[in-house]
């Protein structure tokens, strides 16, 4: 098992979903540890947040997926869904006038088969749904006995996170 940087991670993990977008979960934590699992494999990283779009980190790839609970595997499905021009007004419409999404529409965005991404390029959708992330406060609540890879994680990813970003990382008294 070799920690990598997340940015390799995220790009593997990209063309692996390109080449099949179905069966993806993805489950974070308030922490950022994030579990990704793929339909032969999974991905365990520890994200340290720049801002709200950008991130840094490290990971690992996890090669005995069936030794997670039944319950993370039966998560919603995640993956990338474009969206109509009608079910996005729809959606915003819902959402301007109640401050909610109906569970009819939910269902339906859902319902949609996830698309790779060179499809977003070919099609240009009004928009697109990207999820579902299943959130817990805590991710070694649903996954026991992964305590110490976390740990492994989380030192290496304040390692790279000190070389990537010293000032940054010093204004955290790291």
């Amino acid at each position: 098992m070799s920690i990598e940087p997340v940015e390799h991670l995220m790009k593997t993990i990209t063309n692996r979903y390109n080449k099949n977008p179905k069966g993806w979960g993805v489950l974070a934590d308030q922490r950022g540890n994030v579990i990704i699992i793929g339909p032969n494999m999974g991905y365990r990283l520890r994200l340290i947040p720049l801002n709200p779009r950008e991130y840094t980190g490290v990971g690992v790839q996890m090669t005995d997926i069936a030794g997670l609970p039944k319950t993370v595997k039966e998560f919603p499905s995640y993956g990338l869904r474009p969206i109509s021009k009608t079910d996005t007004k729809q959606l915003f419409n819902a959402i301007s006038r109640f401050g909610k999404v109906p569970q009819t529409l939910i269902k339906k965005l859902l319902g949609a088969e996830p698309v790779p991404t060179w499809r977003l390029n070919t099609f240009k959708p009004s928009a697109v749904l990207n999820g579902p992330v299943t959130f817990s406060p805590n991710l070694n609540t649903i996954v026991k006995g992964q305590r110490e890879l976390e740990r492994k994680l989380e030192i290496e990813a304040y390692k790279l996170f000190k070389q990537k970003h010293p000032s940054r990382a010093a204004f955290y008294g790291w």
